[in-house]
């Protein structure tokens, strides 16, 4: 029972110092990261300088199947409520293997970034290939 007891101290405490680690709060700007992939195509996105209002993001996606279809990432976020926003697709279409990187930022004045994610997803032509996409939030 002593050990048993020990053990999920430990454990609560690690949840909760995992969780103080990604709150956001505005006296303090955070960092995190996102990433998925689905059948073609994964990504990431780095998030740092991070609050409710403004994030800065670095990311990538990369195209993994010679199917004909491109690849593309995006940021989600939401303020906390019901609705999601989506952000500008970032798209790579250079096929299988190319993959794009890059560096953006993000602002809103309404809390749209308290909590932020990432999107991927295989296209084709303007139109996302249905069951091709994934999503994971940091």
């Amino acid at each position: 029972m002593g050990n048993t007891l020990k053990r999920l101290s430990v454990t609560s405490f690690a949840a909760a110092a995992i969780f103080a680690t990604t709150t956001v709060t505005d006296a303090s700007a955070a960092s995190g990261g996102a990433s998925c992939s689905t059948t073609g195509a994964k990504g990431s996105l780095t998030f740092t300088n991070w609050s409710d209002n403004y994030v800065d993001i670095s990311g990538w996606v990369k195209d993994t199947a010679a199917d004909g279809h491109h690849v593309a990432i995006e940021l989600i976020s939401s303020n906390g409520g019901e609705n999601l926003k989506d952000w500008t697709w970032h798209h790579e279409y250079d096929g299988n293997g190319s993959t794009l990187t890059f560096s953006t930022h993000a602002s809103s004045t309404d809390n749209w970034l308290r909590y932020v994610g990432v999107s991927v997803a295989v296209w084709e032509g303007d139109k996302i290939v249905s069951g091709l996409t994934c999503a994971d939030w940091a």
